[in-house]
């Protein structure tokens, strides 16, 4: 088992990870479905949840794989923070886009866009801190502009 495993006890949060891909300034996010087991209707990044035995990377990569059919390598862990009912630690990753074109390949995802910045400030419905720490995690960093 490695550090980035996540065993999960009796009661506590079950962990997911959220993939922040970037092309061309511009960055990944889906609209859930509501087939999603939460979050339905809302615009988030690729997300999902750690199943056992898997790292972190290995889940991200998974996911990102299952629901948009890109490959992509996991880069850094950015963020982390629990979802606003605390039955989730949402494990935010940076990722390298290696391969494919992003499509819907999930019946868990309604739509998929490519956002700039300004377009996603002006998404909706979104969560807050997910908006927030994509921005920060974006190349050039700054939630400003």
């Amino acid at each position: 088992m490695t550090s980035e495993t996540t065993p999960e006890a009796a009661g506590a949060p079950r962990h997911a990870v959220v993939a922040i891909i970037e092309r061309d300034a511009r960055v990944l996010f889906v609209q859930r479905s509501s087939a999603a087991r939460a979050a339905a209707g809302y615009w988030t990044p690729v997300s999902g949840g750690v199943e056992a035995g898997e790292t972190e990377r290995e889940a991200l990569e998974r996911e990102v794989r299952e629901e948009v059919a890109l490959e992509v390598a996991a880069e850094a862990k950015v963020a982390t923070i629990p979802t606003h009912d605390r039955r989730y630690l949402l494990h935010f990753w940076t990722c390298r886009l290696i391969a494919g074109e992003a499509r819907v390949a999930s019946d868990e995802v309604s739509d998929l866009r490519w956002l700039s910045r300004d377009e996603l400030r002006a998404l909706a419905p979104v969560f807050d801190e997910d908006v927030r720490i994509v921005l920060a995690a974006m190349r050039g960093g700054s939630t400003d502009g």
